[in-house]
């Protein structure tokens, strides 16, 4: 089974009275492994009980909520998956900021798992998404995006949405543009990324410097899985392209 351990936890409850108030004094546990040795014991109440939330979850994790073109892969410098994940959450962006959001971020190893080529299950987003990384809304200075794309370059490239055309030679920028414009070092752009990133984790410092910084707690896993249910409500395929985006000058 794959779930190996199970606290079985026995709590007293806080009773509140107007006359006394009782707290907890003592808590006891029992840890019971599961695996084939259990599987092999007569404790059929807790085997019950085990196969009753393994059963619910393997319905929803096998549900089928689209159909992709093709296997998406992730790397560097621009990938499939990496390009499909940063393209949705611009567009998320664009639906939920206000004139909508100048670029999605998003880094290579937020993903752990290719996207299959054919039927999409809730299982298969979660295995792609495993973090609980939510959705953030940054506005950064254009000073302060050349020093992201800076990284970039350095690291080799990243997740980014297609209206971006990095090209990248000798580990550093030789240029770039935001919807056919080159960076204005004093414009403030707004940026759909993850609360991982946001915080200047995977290379990405040039964002503690945000204006300001807006986590929507919503996480990037189910932004997606809704994506995926509204591509199929609407009888589209899930597809990505490889466009260029990020271009290593060699």
């Amino acid at each position: 089974m794959n779930i190996k351990t199970i606290w079985i936890v026995f709590l007293a409850i806080s009773l509140l009275s107007c006359k006394s108030q009782y707290q907890i004094a003592e808590i006891n546990g029992t840890l019971i492994e599961v695996d084939s040795t259990f599987d092999n014991q007569s404790n059929s109440k807790m085997y019950n009980l085990v196969n009753t939330y393994k059963t619910d979850l393997d319905l929803e994790m096998n549900e089928v909520i689209g159909n992709s073109f093709e296997q998406m892969d992730y790397k560097r410098p621009e990938s499939l998956l990496t390009n499909f994940t940063s393209d949705v959450m611009k567009k998320y962006g664009d639906e939920h900021l206000p004139g909508g959001a100048d670029i999605g971020v998003m880094n290579v190893h937020g993903h752990r798992a290719n996207m299959p080529k054919g039927a999409i299950t809730v299982g298969n987003l979660y295995e792609i998404y495993s973090f609980d990384n939510t959705i953030t809304f940054l506005e950064l200075k254009g000073v302060d995006l050349k020093r992201m794309f800076d990284a970039y370059a350095r690291i080799g490239g990243a997740g980014i949405s297609s209206n971006v055309k990095l090209k990248i030679e000798n580990s550093k920028v030789k240029s770039v543009t935001v919807d056919g414009k080159p960076i204005d070092n004093d414009k403030i752009y707004k940026i759909v990324t993850l609360d991982y990133l946001a915080g200047g984790n995977d290379n990405m410092s040039a964002f503690l410097d945000a204006v300001s910084t807006t986590d929507t707690g919503v996480t990037l896993r189910d932004i997606m899985i809704d994506w995926v249910r509204e591509q199929t409500r609407q009888g589209n395929e899930i597809k990505s392209v490889l466009d260029g985006r990020i271009e290593v000058i060699e």
